[in-house]
C-alpha cells in the first residue's frame, strides 16, 4: 500500500513539473513581448507548487491535524482575491488585448478627449504617446469598459 502512494506521489510531482514547463513554453512563445509575464509565471508557478505541496500532504495523509488551518488559509485565499480582482482582471484583459489580433504598436487611440500612438503593452497597462510627448498610462480594463476609438496604422500593402 505504501508504495502505491509513493507512485502517486511521484507521478503527481511529474505531471505538476510537465504542467509549468508547458505553461513556460507557450508563455515564451505567445507572450514573449508583454512585459510583466515574468510576474505572471512567478504566480503560476507557486500555485502549482502549492497545490502540489497540498495534494502530497493529503497524499501522505500530514493534514489530519492542521484540517481547520488549510480551510482558515482558503477563507484568506478567497479574500485576497477578492481584494485583487481589479488587478486580475486588468492582468486577464492585458493577455486578451496583447493577443488581440486587431490592435497593435502603431496604432492611435483616442480614450477620454486624448489622441496617443501605441508604443507598449504590459501585462496590466498599455502605453501611449501623445503628440505632445506625454504618457499615458491606460490600464488594460479600460480597453474592455471604454469606448475606445482605434485608428491602425498604415499597413503596407501586397502589389
Amino acid at each position: 500500500m505504501e508504495t502505491d502512494v509513493i507512485y502517486y506521489a511521484i507521478i503527481s510531482i511529474v505531471i505538476s513539473a510537465t504542467f509549468f514547463m508547458m505553461v513556460k513554453f507557450f508563455m515564451s512563445r505567445k507572450l514573449a513581448d508583454l512585459k510583466g509575464t515574468q510576474k505572471l509565471l512567478g504566480l503560476i508557478s507557486v500555485i502549482i507548487i502549492g497545490l502540489e505541496l497540498v495534494f502530497l500532504g493529503m497524499l501522505f495523509d500530514l493534514f489530519t491535524i492542521a484540517a481547520s488551518v488549510i480551510a482558515s488559509a482558503g477563507v484568506a485565499f478567497a479574500l485576497v482575491s477578492f481584494a485583487l480582482q481589479n488587478h486580475l482582471k486588468n492582468m486577464v484583459s492585458g493577455i486578451g488585448l496583447y493577443l488581440n489580433k486587431r490592435i497593435g504598436i502603431g496604432d492611435i487611440l483616442e480614450i477620454d478627449g486624448k489622441k496617443g500612438t501605441i508604443i507598449e503593452f504590459h501585462l496590466m497597462k498599455t502605453i501611449a504617446l501623445t503628440d505632445d510627448g506625454e504618457f499615458m498610462n491606460i490600464p488594460n480594463l479600460k480597453f474592455n469598459e471604454t469606448v475606445i476609438l482605434i485608428s491602425h496604422k498604415d499597413k503596407p500593402s501586397n502589389k
